[in-house]
């Protein structure tokens, strides 16, 4: 974290709501100064959203007053009016909201283009802005999303179940087979169950990757198309394969970032309609 920071930076506030997690961060200009990562809860209020943000802003470098621009994706619906509310009232900003309405003009080749999830199509924005064309982004989160981008727009994508969920409907639906920790094991024939259960969570969803993969540069006919991963697994994946160029762990956050400064659609602070008790 920088010191003695200019007034006259630009500091953005930017929030990713997933599935199981949701992840915070500041940027400064392009660059990240900031992050946090927080387990999503469904059931929430506002006011519940400003106490747990701003326990932690305090322990940043960067005031509240100091940030410039605020932006907001998530893929749970019933927390986007609490979340707006929360990041109103706590930096004093309006919040520029991810959606196919306010995209930055991202082409979406979905004929409801408002079904695609917001962090999806922020993937291929904050591609768009380093300079890609065509490339793919494999987001491995609570699902895992391969979100394919052709000339500069959400071209369409695979959706399949991530590593952990996998898990809990495998230790769920089978009475011997008990959770145990997602790690490498030395090898794929294992002479345990709980080392047979990560090879094929593991080794398993390497193989999905590889057909995938194989699949989409097939059906755009580019074998070159960069392949980019991001999201919680994406790290321990990263790792073990050829098959991914780059993993950038703050991907989806740049997309947003890049909405938050050049939107259109901001909630005003203090806006009545997002005060509504239903949350």
């Amino acid at each position: 974290m920088k010191k003695n920071l200019k007034k006259s930076d630009t500091f953005s506030f930017v929030v990713d709501v997933g599935n199981t997690h949701t992840v915070l961060g500041i940027f400064k200009g392009d660059k990240v100064v900031d992050h946090w990562r927080l387990t999503t809860r469904k059931e929430t209020t506002s006011d519940e959203v400003m106490n747990r943000i701003g326990g932690l802003v305090r322990f940043s470098d960067i005031k509240p007053s100091d940030i410039t621009h605020v932006g907001l994706s998530t893929v749970v619906p019933v927390l986007e009016r609490p979340w707006i509310k929360a990041l109103q009232t706590l930096l004093k900003r309006p919040v520029q909201v991810v959606s196919s309405k306010n995209c930055l003009d991202c082409p979406i080749a979905y004929p409801n283009p408002a079904t695609l999830g917001a962090d999806r199509l922020c993937n291929v924005i904050a591609m768009r802005d380093l300079g890609y064309k065509d490339a793919i982004v494999v987001d491995m989160g609570t699902a895992t999303t391969f979100d394919v981008m052709k000339d500069g727009g959400f071209a369409g994508g695979v959706i399949i179940p991530g590593i952990s969920a996998s898990l809990d409907v495998l230790t769920e639906k089978a009475a011997r087979l008990l959770p145990v920790s997602i790690e490498w094991p030395d090898h794929v024939i294992a002479n345990n169950t709980d080392d047979a259960i990560r090879a094929g969570l593991l080794y398993g969803f390497l193989a999905q990757l590889d057909f995938l993969i194989g699949k989409i540069k097939k059906e755009m006919g580019r074998k070159d198309m960069p392949v980019y991963a991001t999201g919680g697994w994406g790290r321990t994946i990263a790792r073990r394969t050829s098959l991914i160029d780059k993993y950038d762990p703050f991907l989806t956050l740049r997309g947003i970032r890049l909405v938050a400064v050049n939107g259109t659609a901001t909630t005003a602070y203090g806006e009545e309609s997002r005060d509504s008790e239903e949350e």
